[in-house]
């Protein structure tokens, strides 16, 4: 491990997570990765949705017919629910496997989406998938019409580093954004396979963090994959923001509106959550007599004075680990510098002293105690992860 050291321990139980200063950060929720394959089922796709989430994106896939006319089901969606509606796509990429595109709402949103699966998904006839050319399209759009693209469900073999780079460097404006930290369909078998220690998207040294040792901001997601229309052949799954979902972290005075949401993505201001069991406050650096000086996404100058990793929220249930994964020069690999183990359920407030210095990243993994989900899912660990907060010597 590198030397990061306890600052302050965990506060009074009886004390409120959101003691001490305020996060420059509200926290709003949503789904960036679920499937409606029928215009009957919209209204069952966003039934109460609105009482969970606070945006979704509806993400078909370009091979199927029904994708185009997708603008139909997001148009009857908005109709239904006050909550943000986006209009996305699951890509069959190029050189990988799945990648949502997600447009910002506008007129053109469903035009940009149509045109650029005919031009570049690979299971789309007459396409040609090439890394480059499809981020150049995308690039090419206007500001207001510029999607974020982020990378799904990498299982061992869907997606590799040097791929990733390929897509990141071919990008601009923080276009390629972030990748789904944890799997979704968590409610399916299939995840019994995957162990958070181990799984490419949040595994320590993982695709994640060999972003993160760029020093690139870059999201980290949890969306669930919904497929309303196979639930009825015995597919269940959890529906939208029953489990996983995606925080996005905006400014504490400003409007959670669209852009707001789009801005967060790119910014890598994102936490990933499986199910509800947190209730997160704040994960920051702050000058040990002072106020916030860098958020998820940001960059904080280590030689510029003490400064102390602050991290705040309230568990509903016990917690088994409570890691800061990152590293703390560029020549130590990335590892877990700080395990504070587990804690009672209640409010917790911790903080870890920043060594005077340092160049890398931090980010933070909580793992619950119990492995109990919603039923029918299976009985594994819950995790809940933040995107990094960088760390430059000059």
């Amino acid at each position: 491990m590198d030397d990061l050291s306890p600052h302050v321990t965990d506060s009074d139980p009886s004390a409120s997570a959101s003691s001490g200063s305020p996060s420059p950060l509200q926290w709003i929720r949503g789904d960036l990765h679920n499937h409606c394959e029928r215009h009957e089922l919209v209204e069952a796709h966003f039934s109460g949705v609105a009482d969970r989430l606070d945006f979704v994106a509806l993400t078909n896939h370009a091979q199927k017919p029904v994708f185009f006319e997708q603008d139909e089901m997001v148009s009857r969606a908005r109709q239904l629910t006050d909550i943000h509606v986006l209009f996305g796509l699951e890509w069959n990429a190029a050189e990988g496997r799945h990648a949502n595109v997600i447009f910002p709402p506008g007129s053109r949103e469903a035009e940009h989406a149509y045109a650029f699966s005919r031009a570049h998904d690979r299971r789309v006839d007459g396409s040609h998938p090439d890394i480059e050319a499809a981020i150049a399209r995308l690039d090419s759009l206007s500001v207001t019409g510029r999607p974020v693209l982020f990378f799904n469900h990498p299982i061992p073999g869907d997606w590799s580093a040097p791929v990733l780079d390929r897509y990141l460097d071919a990008g601009s404006n923080q276009m390629v954004c972030g990748i789904e930290a944890v799997h979704g369909h968590q409610a399916q078998a299939v995840v019994e396979t995957f162990d958070l220690k181990t799984y490419p998207g949040c595994a320590v040294g993982g695709l994640a963090d060999h972003v993160y040792a760029t020093g690139r901001p870059f999201s980290v997601l949890a969306n669930s994959d919904f497929h309303i229309h196979k639930q009825e052949k015995g597919e269940y799954d959890y529906p939208l923001g029953i489990f996983n979902h995606t925080l996005v972290g905006i400014s504490s005075d400003g409007e959670a509106d669209a852009s707001a949401i789009f801005q967060a993505l790119r910014a890598g201001r994102t936490c990933a959550s499986q199910g509800h069991w947190l209730r997160f406050a704040d994960f920051s650096i702050r000058r040990e007599r002072g106020g916030v000086v860098a958020v998820m996404g940001d960059t904080w100058r280590s030689n510029a004075g003490g400064a102390v990793l602050r991290i705040e929220f309230e568990a509903l249930e016990e917690t088994r680990s409570i890691d800061v994964i990152g590293r703390l020069s560029a020549a130590s690999a990335t590892s877990v510098l700080h395990s504070f183990g587990g804690r009672p359920a209640g409010p917790c407030e911790l903080e870890l002293e920043i060594p005077s210095g340092s160049s890398g990243y931090v980010r933070l993994q909580v793992i619950s105690d119990s492995d109990e989900r919603p039923p029918p899912g299976p009985q594994l660990p819950k995790a809940f992860l933040t995107s990094a907060i960088f760390l430059a010597s000059s």
